[in-house]
């Protein structure tokens, strides 16, 4: 069922088949409470956290050296993140976080050549975020220095990733 098909069906029933159907998707689906909690209470500092908390989990995944961590589901928690629609700057810095603690913990393992793949992808994404949502220079800036911060992995993998934002 897309989008227009929902909305002809709910102008459809009254007030109260609509209030009834919301409040036994807030009962039976755990996202959906997430998300009315979030709209009826924001607390965009919680989220983020929350947020954060998910993405470490993610990013320290891994045995002898080696990360396991899976870019997807990196992904999919920012994706989360901005589905509550927090606003652009709070979205592009979540995902500039995420980037820097991904970054971070790269110099205590190895990451495999397709979440590396997927981290050029997020910084794209950024980038295009960024662009969408009219906040190009100060992202930019942002990875500038996320490149040349020493403290940022080693650095031949932020020259790998990031050499175009390193001038």
């Amino acid at each position: 069922m897309g989008k227009l098909q929902l909305k002809k069906e709910l102008a459809l029933m009254s007030h109260e088949e609509i209030v009834q159907i919301v409040m036994d998707a807030y009962a039976a689906r755990r996202e959906v409470k997430e998300y009315f909690d979030f709209f009826l209470n924001p607390d965009i500092d919680k989220l983020r956290d929350k947020t954060l908390a998910r993405i470490d989990r993610e990013i320290t995944r891994g045995k002898h050296g080696r990360s396991t961590a899976r870019i997807t589901v990196v992904r999919k928690a920012l994706k989360d993140f901005a589905s509550y629609d927090p606003g652009a700057e709070y979205v592009r810095d979540i995902m500039l976080e995420a980037l820097r603690r991904i970054l971070a913990r790269e110099k205590f393992v190895y990451y495999k050549e397709t979440f590396e793949k997927g981290i050029r992808r997020l910084i794209d994404d950024i980038v295009a975020y960024a662009d969408a949502h009219a906040l190009v220079d100060t992202t930019l800036d942002a990875l500038c220095k996320i490149a040349r911060d020493p403290a940022m992995g080693t650095i031949g993998f932020r020259n790998r990733l990031m050499i175009r934002f390193i001038q």
